[in-house]
């Protein structure tokens, strides 16, 4: 539905265009940008970089969780007295449970700091679209990316021109 609505959308947008004057349209592939743009590369190195020690960190927690599991497995557990077996389960409940905590916090602080590493950047590359659709005339610029566009005539596409403006700044 959501996708039938930007079709809609567009057309409504090409034919208002096309109806007041010939349409200028670009595409851009904003992956693309993305992929080749340094300083999108450097970001994204700093984001991976940042998540493997979040998931090393997770993984000492996961390790201490089955080494705990495996106390509690032990035939050895038939020794201890009651008081010291409840004390050891409320310690690997106790773990579990900051284990756990410790998983969601790396989802949301993947999710905060990707937000905080590319928004720049993505303010950067939309003043650099905007600066291009000014000084070129263009009337709409898609995005190829997430859009519903089955073909495009590759002479239509300003990513190069976009990643050209970009490392001049």
């Amino acid at each position: 539905m959501k996708t039938m609505a930007k079709a809609l959308f567009l057309l409504l947008v090409l034919a208002a265009a096309a109806t007041a004057k010939e349409a200028k349209i670009g595409i851009i592939v904003s992956s693309r940008i993305l992929e080749e743009y340094p300083e999108a590369q450097d970001a994204q190195r700093t984001l991976s970089d940042e998540i493997q020690e979040w998931q090393r960190q997770a993984q000492e927690k996961q390790d201490e969780l089955q080494s705990l599991s495996d106390e509690l497995n032990q035939q050895a557990m038939m020794f201890y007295s009651e008081e010291k077996k409840a004390e050891k389960q409320d310690e690997f409940q106790r773990k579990l449970a900051e284990y756990r905590d410790f998983q969601n916090q790396i989802e949301t602080r993947a999710m905060q700091r990707n937000q905080e590493l590319f928004q720049p950047i993505n303010d950067k590359i939309q003043k650099v679209i905007d600066k291009i659709a000014a000084e070129e005339g263009f009337d709409l610029i898609l995005d190829a990316v997430g859009t519903n566009i089955a073909y495009a005539d590759p002479s239509l596409d300003i990513t190069d021109l976009v990643l050209e403006e970009l490392k001049k700044q």
